[in-house]
């Protein structure tokens, strides 16, 4: 079969790869749409990933073969992927239901093969049913958003607050969306991307801005104090990580979602002055991965902007990587069909 295989930084070869056999509780799964994340963006760009995996873990597709252990699932069967891969109870983390923070935690697309390929081979219990009412190009999304609710869920969010968002990327535009449901009073976007800011309005942000104007959204917390009670930041450039820390409240939270690779120089005299939170925010738990697929299910969250290119496995790298890492993309969200 043919799989995208990444090589390191900025090298992703297409190769004629074994096609898996499923052993036990395996699935082989024919992938149909598979999505390109931020975090594979990443380690495009700076060689984050172990070389020579295929990446590849936001990923629908129909099951195709199954071991003999495999009872619950059947050929034809649409599904979706949770990707994370841990070790079920044997850490401290995962007994306290904190799988994403596992001691051995892994995921398919980046420790293991993934889905750049005609077909992905995962356990049994990895496998999410797709609702009918959920078309197949809507069903590689719920990494992003299941990341958005485990944010709000770090963060303690308060319906009736302020939040600011930084970077409309995928992971920007469905926290948008999901904080729009969880109750946010007053919502301000900011991205210089003139695309990603326009796709960003079709959800109504009460104030979205190309320039980060200080002033401006300090004013836009309706509590009569300067500065908003909570900020997402979901670019991780380094400007936007510092303007965070001028534009959240006194007593604010801060929540990092965007990824840097590099140490960054933070003014931590503010974070204590001004007693700001940081939330770090990692990853998901499958209740939230399964809840995602329940939002877009019931039409709650909406993909189809956020969905902006579909393109086959031979372009990956110049239509999908590539295009994506450009600053002038016209694009978000890119699914790859093998």
């Amino acid at each position: 079969m043919l799989g995208a295989r990444y090589k390191g930084k900025k090298t992703i070869v297409l190769e004629e790869i074994p096609k898996p056999v499923p052993k036990e509780r395996e699935v082989l799964v024919k992938v149909k749409y598979a999505g390109i994340c931020g975090s594979d963006l990443e380690a495009y760009k700076t060689g984050l990933y172990p070389a020579h995996v295929v990446l590849g873990h936001e990923i629908m597709g129909y099951v195709e073969e199954m071991g003999p252990a495999v009872k619950k699932w059947k050929k034809g069967d649409r599904v979706t992927i949770f990707p994370t891969l841990h070790c079920g109870g044997k850490c401290w983390y995962c007994q306290q239901g904190l799988t994403n923070l596992c001691v051995y935690e892994d995921a398919i697309g980046i420790g293991a093969n993934g889905g750049f390929a005609e077909y992905v081979l995962v356990s049994d219990h990895h496998l999410v049913a797709l609702p009918d009412s959920i078309p197949d190009k809507h069903g590689t999304v719920f990494d992003q958003i299941a990341t958005s609710l485990l944010a709000l869920r770090e963060a303690s969010f308060i319906p009736g607050s302020s939040v600011g968002i930084l970077g409309m990327g995928t992971i920007g535009q469905f926290s948008l969306q999901v904080l729009k449901l969880a109750g946010a009073r007053t919502i301000v976007v900011v991205e210089k991307n003139p695309f990603r800011l326009e796709i960003a309005k079709k959800f109504e942000p009460d104030l979205a801005m190309e320039k980060l104007i200080f002033p401006k959204i300090k004013r836009a917390n309706k509590k009569g104090v300067a500065g908003l009670d909570y900020i997402f930041e979901c670019s991780g450039v380094p400007v936007l990580v510092n303007a965070a820390i001028d534009v959240v409240r006194k007593g604010g939270t801060i929540v990092q979602i965007g990824l840097w690779d590099k140490p960054l120089e933070i003014n931590l005299l503010k974070y204590v002055m001004n007693q700001i939170r940081i939330q770090g925010v990692y990853g998901y738990v499958r209740e939230d991965f399964e809840f995602a697929v329940e939002l877009v299910a019931k039409k709650l969250i909406d993909p189809d902007p956020i969905v902006t290119k579909i393109v086959p496995l031979q372009d990956i790298v110049e239509e999908g990587f590539e295009a994506a890492i450009d600053p002038e993309t016209k694009d978000i969200k890119i699914l790859v069909e093998p």
